[in-house]
């Protein structure tokens, strides 16, 4: 049969294996110091991490998170275990005026802190008030570190100045270029009047473009998949002082996968080992080898 069909003996199989080939996953995982436990105490590990307050890890970060912990894994393991538990989550984030300087290059770079700046409002509802209060957030591009953010039922003028004068006090504002959208806040006169004063060159991005402020929009989404669908607030109190918790843990202990797992806090810190703390950031450098709208 074989002869008249053309098929090898290699080839041939009497009955079809059943089930997964190739070899079992391993069902046991190693630690640091030696010992061994079995996959369901690391998936109790993973549980608990994301049982944490503004946990919202992925395999990858989790990984992380769990080598620190002293466990032998690699990301596929982790990918399989949290994906067997359901512990996945998807990963997809979904006016004009001539006196403006609208923005140049697409995306922002930054060789260090205190360079490019970004700043933006977000809704934040408190179910409580059965409506949205305003989140104000600046962020580092460099560090991705809060500088500063503010809550309030009304984000006028004269509180994103506040807010501003309270992140410039604290840092020296040489070479400090800063990004928004066309909100009413940011074009007032009083806003860019002050930022001129401090030095600091104020971008817009063009109408309807958010993807040129990527930075603060990705944060936003962090925000949104960490507090806003965890969270259901009775006040703005409860909701701001969940934000001022919010900002510690964001700045000092979550981990940044395009930081190379670092905190912001730790690439804020690493880049002025060795230097003198009054040092001033030096002076935005030509953004080579970004992509220019025009």
């Amino acid at each position: 049969m074989l002869r008249w069909t053309g098929i090898s003996k290699s080839s041939y199989y009497y009955k079809r294996s059943t089930g997964r080939r190739g070899r079992l996953p391993s069902t046991h995982t190693n630690l640091l110091d030696g010992s061994t436990i079995g996959n369901n105490s690391v998936v109790i590990a993973i549980k608990f991490m994301l049982g944490m307050e503004f946990s919202d890890y992925g395999y990858r970060i989790m990984t992380s998170y769990l080598r620190l912990e002293g466990f032998i894994i690699n990301a596929k393991k982790v990918y399989r275990l949290m994906g067997e538990q359901g512990l996945l989550y998807n990963s997809k984030i979904q006016v004009h005026s001539a006196n403006r300087k609208f923005v140049q290059y697409y995306t922002q770079q930054a060789d260090a802190p205190m360079q490019q700046l970004c700043m933006d409002i977000k809704y934040l509802y408190i179910h409580g008030a059965g409506r949205n209060a305003l989140l104000l957030t600046v962020l580092d591009v460099y560090s991705r570190k809060i500088l500063g953010q503010l809550l309030g039922w009304r984000m006028r003028k004269e509180q994103v100045r506040w807010l501003l004068s309270q992140v410039l006090q604290k840092q020296p504002a040489n070479g400090i270029t800063l990004r928004n959208d066309n909100g009413s806040q940011f074009i007032a006169n009083m806003v860019r009047d002050y930022l001129k004063d401090q030095g600091v060159s104020q971008e817009f991005t063009h109408v309807a473009t958010p993807e040129e402020n990527a930075f603060i929009e990705a944060y936003h989404s962090i925000v949104e998949r960490t507090i806003e669908r965890r969270y259901q607030f009775e006040s703005i109190y409860d909701a701001g002082l969940v934000m001022y918790r919010w900002k510690e843990h964001y700045n000092d202990r979550r981990l940044h996968g395009s930081l190379g797992k670092k905190t912001p806090q730790q690439v804020w810190d690493d880049y002025y080992v060795g230097f003198d703390p009054l040092r001033q950031p030096s002076a935005a450098k030509p953004e080579a080898g970004q992509i220019c709208r025009k």
